[in-house]
This record gives structure tokens, sequence and C-alpha cells, in this order.
């Protein structure tokens, strides 16, 4: 069962990125991401979680690369994509796979503080002659001019769980 229709979920990264190698040849990142719906109980006045939906994320080019030096499990993202639903079978077990292949992804900035690098130019790997292509092209370093936004440079951040360790209180997305 195949759909190719668009479709955008926000969601914690479950799995960290990984870069694959399709059956083409060409490499992409995959990666889990769940999604929980909160409401408040009408009840008690507390907030609850629905069940969460798990989906695989895919993606290829540019935006894997991107991916993989920018998501790691724990991030909230927001991905747009198109959704693909597979049946599976395996020996005796079987089910359904839901794959969203990704055409935008971005971090959910209602829970994280990004600071954009933005890569003004290319050089080539091979002749000077030669028009940039994704094979071939590689970003040059960032401008040591450039600083850092203050506030973000003096955040304490641990570097096993990207959490900030001080400063003002943020609600956890989970």
């Amino acid at each position: 069962m195949g759909m190719n229709e668009q479709i955008t979920i926000i969601g914690n990264v479950g799995t960290e990125p990984v870069v694959d190698k399709g059956d083409d040849g060409r490499t992409f990142t995959r990666f889990r991401v769940g999604c929980t719906r909160r409401f408040r109980d009408p009840q008690s006045g507390a907030w609850r979680d629905t069940e969460s939906s798990w989906y695989d994320v895919t993606a290829n080019g540019m935006l894997a690369d991107n991916i993989i030096k920018s998501v790691s499990k724990g991030t909230r993202v927001v991905v747009t994509g198109v959704l693909a639903v597979r049946k599976w079978a395996r020996d005796e077990r079987s089910g359904i796979n839901v794959t969203v292949r990704a055409e935008t992804v971005g971090i959910d900035l209602q829970w994280a503080k990004v600071q954009q690098i933005i890569k003004t130019s290319v050089t080539h790997r091979s002749d000077a002659d030669e028009s940039p292509t994704e094979e071939n092209w590689m970003p040059t370093a960032p401008d040591p001019a450039q600083e850092p936004d203050d506030e973000l440079a003096e955040l304490d951040v641990d570097a096993a769980t990207g959490e900030v360790r001080e400063g003002e209180e943020v609600p956890t997305p989970f």
C-alpha cells in the first residue's frame, strides 16, 4: 500500500540519524521520529499524553548532510515530506511501516535556540572549471570573524545531552 501525500510531523528524534546506501548506490540518512499529542484533561486540569506514533524519516542530498550535522537523538524537529506506507512480513510477523521521505527538516524553535551558519562560498574538489554539483561541492570553513550570538555562547550546555545546565527553566517537550 503506497501513498504520495504531503505530511508534516512534529516530534522527537528517537534514534541517532545514520548514513545508509540505497539499492541505487546513492547515500541517504534515516532516523525515527516519535510524535505524541498532549492535551489538558478537562476533569483534572492535568496535562496528558496520547500514545506515540512513530515514523521512519529518510532524506538524501544536502538535506541528509545537514541532518547528520545538526540533528541528534532527542532533538525536537518539524519534518515535511511525502508519506509512504508499506506492509511488511517477515517469518511469522507482519506489520506496517510508515515512512516520511523528507523534503524539509527543521529544529522546533518552541523548544530550542539555533544559531544559523550560512554557507557563503563553495570550494570545488576537482577542476576550477567544473560547475558545483552535489558530488563535488565542499563548503569553506566558517568566517572566524563572525562570532556566535553572545547569549548562545554563554550557555552552559551538557555535551552528552545537549541540555542547558543553568538559566531559565524551559518545559520539556515530552
